[in-house]
């Protein structure tokens, strides 16, 4: 995992500007933990502006995850047990559902394999909150003065190498 200290910058309705020492990708997912909390929130980087040595990032942050449960019928042992699960940022259509390839557990034999999504008999809708509270294992970038000194630090982290 990698991990970097940075500064809060301006707070809209739409996300946070926050300035940092390395540049991001835009699209690149990643986790923010304000440095009051220990919760880490879920963030996607919407741009990524140089400003000279440093660089402005625009966040934006998901408040729930669109989840869904989808039953099949198990090819092993015949029952109606067999069941994926799927998280999506955004609300997914049925035929985006369907239009998927599942990884599949049957609950009473212990099947696993791949099935189609147009071949599930039910699909569950729920929505949950999107948070991660982390003690895990990631390397921070020193800090800058001037975060220190205003307070307002987030660490941002990500999955990529």
């Amino acid at each position: 995992m990698f991990a970097e200290l940075a500064s809060t910058e301006n707070v809209s309705s739409c996300g946070v500007r926050v300035r940092t020492e390395l540049p991001w990708k835009p699209d690149t997912r990643l986790f923010v933990k304000p440095s009051n909390t220990k919760t880490w929130l879920r963030a996607r980087v919407a741009y990524c502006q140089s400003l000279g040595k440093s660089h402005a990032l625009g966040l934006e942050f998901y408040g729930t995850a669109h989840r869904y449960n989808l039953t099949f019928r198990c090819i092993h042992c015949g029952t109606y047990e067999a069941s994926a699960n799927f998280r999506s940022d955004r609300a997914e259509s049925e035929d985006q559902l369907k239009a998927r390839i599942y990884r599949v557990h049957c609950a009473r034999c212990g099947w696993r394999g791949e099935a189609c999504g147009f071949s599930a008999l039910r699909i569950l809708r729920y929505q949950s909150k999107e948070t991660h509270t982390g003690e895990g294992n990631a390397l921070f970038a020193r800090p800058s003065v001037r975060a220190t000194r205003r307070g307002f630090e987030r660490v941002l982290s990500s999955s990529r190498a």
